[in-house]
């Protein structure tokens, strides 16, 4: 008897998968964002530019900075957040579903817009973002150690590997609570 309940679960699982298989259309579901032309989404980094307020102070600048950046991609829902602490750091923040090739290319935007608009070099701390955890470390966009004026972004997704898992490894909250 329970080898026959067992059998018939499998047959209608079976079924049912072949079913779904069969009319799995995936020009159905949404298509991944096409960064190709990020330079030309909205906020652009002239009209940023002009929407910083010069009587504020640079720190206060670079949040407003970072507050219009996430605004350009949460515009096509995108889940980026950019955020900076009292040393002029910069957090980017990146869902998890984002596939590193995109994370870098948005830690390059905002590194040169940072550079352009600031006129410093930045370091960019990169975090994949979870729902319900502190987002996790994974690279950095800084100065190239060849030419300082182009960034360079690494990635070190393995660091679970290689050793324990420090508590600097997780973003809770901005250092000096920023």
């Amino acid at each position: 008897m329970r080898l026959a309940i067992v059998i018939s679960v499998i047959v209608v699982a079976g079924a049912t998968a072949i079913i779904r298989l069969a009319t799995y259309n995936p020009t159905d579901h949404e298509r991944m964002i096409d960064l190709s032309s990020f330079h030309t989404w909205e906020p652009t980094t002239e009209q940023i530019r002009a929407q910083l307020n010069p009587s504020q102070s640079v720190h206060q600048q670079k949040e407003q900075y970072g507050r219009l950046f996430r605004s350009r991609y949460r515009s096509k829902n995108m889940p980026v957040n950019l955020r900076v602490d009292k040393e002029g750091v910069f957090y980017l923040e990146c869902a998890a579903t984002i596939p590193t090739w995109d994370k870098a290319l948005i830690a390059q935007q905002a590194w040169r817009e940072i550079q352009t608009l600031f006129e410093v070099n930045p370091r960019v701390l990169i975090y994949e973002s979870y729902i319900g955890i502190p987002s996790r470390w994974v690279g950095i966009a800084r100065p190239d150690s060849k030419k300082p004026s182009v960034p360079e972004v690494v990635f070190d997704t393995g660091w679970h590997l290689r050793r324990k898992p420090q508590a600097n490894d997780f973003l809770r909250t901005l250092p000096q609570g920023s």
